[in-house]
């Protein structure tokens, strides 16, 4: 793999490490009876999948607070993947913020797909960052 210029191996293994804890969360949601134990892992699951997402971009707090201007409407998101990282910063304040009224199978499932599509972005964004000639 070349190196990506955005991201060095110390972000590179904290994004690892935040999809492995993702994954973790949301399987410990799936075993536990309580539902505000598992409204609390899934959500925590939700940001260490997004967390891992702003690693493999490269500074994490740079890019969301892009992120939190376009929520704000302070800037408009012309690039695909902003628009893409705000979708997702609006979809896990839903689901946190109606956790309460979501079915319990439900909000583990919708976890589940978010994690997913996390894992498959930095996957996108690695491949990006293979194919280029740096």
């Amino acid at each position: 793999m070349k190196p990506n210029p955005l991201i060095d191996d110390y972000r590179l293994n904290w994004c690892f490490r935040y999809l492995r804890e993702a994954n973790a969360d949301y399987e410990c949601s799936k075993l536990v009876k309580n539902r505000n134990t598992c409204i609390n892992l899934c959500s925590t699951a939700l940001r260490k999948a997004q967390t891992a997402v702003l690693y493999a971009l490269g500074e994490p707090t740079q890019v969301y607070n892009s992120i939190i201007a376009v929520l704000e409407g302070r800037v408009q998101a012309d690039d695909p993947l902003i628009r893409t990282l705000t979708s997702m910063e609006r979809f896990i304040r839903g689901l946190i913020d109606g956790a309460p009224s979501i079915p319990r199978e439900t909000l583990i499932r919708l976890t589940g797909e978010h994690i997913s599509i996390a894992e498959r972005l930095v996957e996108k964004i690695l491949e990006a960052y293979d194919g280029m000639n740096v």
